[in-house]
């Protein structure tokens, strides 16, 4: 596997994979992706020159948020996200990033154990953050003053 910056020639790939990870009524529009793709970080993980999965953030501060981290259903499990959430943080933490901020649905078991084993640390329940009923929670993770 290969992570690599975004760029616009992936976008119908990352767009194909937002389809496959999240219900119609929270999926990122391709209008939203192509100005992600040209104003934050975004990296996509490569196997075999295929695109599996997608991470976007941005800094803002010293804080380095994790807008969205995707990985296409086929290749989950394989380390794929614990790869993009590892390379994002390192890019930021390089820009300046002392702590990282990311926001997951509170259903997604999967998701949540992922950023906790990343060391990320359960902050406030954002009621209703997915549409009424569909509760998230915010999480945060600090990291050290020296860049990696």
């Amino acid at each position: 596997m290969r992570i690599r910056r975004a760029c616009m020639d992936d976008l119908d790939r990352i767009v194909e994979i937002e389809k496959l990870c999240f219900p119609e009524d929270v999926l990122f529009t391709r209008g939203l992706f192509s100005f992600l793709l040209r104003n934050v970080t975004a990296l996509v993980a490569c196997d075999n020159d295929e695109i599996v999965g997608f991470v976007i953030g941005y800094l803002t501060g010293r804080t380095g948020v994790i807008y969205t981290i995707d990985v296409h259903p086929d290749h989950r499990r394989k380390g794929v996200g614990s790869a993009l959430l590892g390379a994002i943080e390192r890019e930021m933490q390089a820009a300046g990033a002392r702590r990282f901020r990311l926001e997951a649905a509170i259903s997604n078991t999967a998701a949540l154990n992922l950023y906790r084993k990343a060391g990320y640390v359960e902050g406030e329940v954002l009621r209703n953050y997915y549409g009424y009923g569909k509760d998230a929670v915010r999480l945060w993770k600090e990291v050290s003053n020296t860049p990696p």
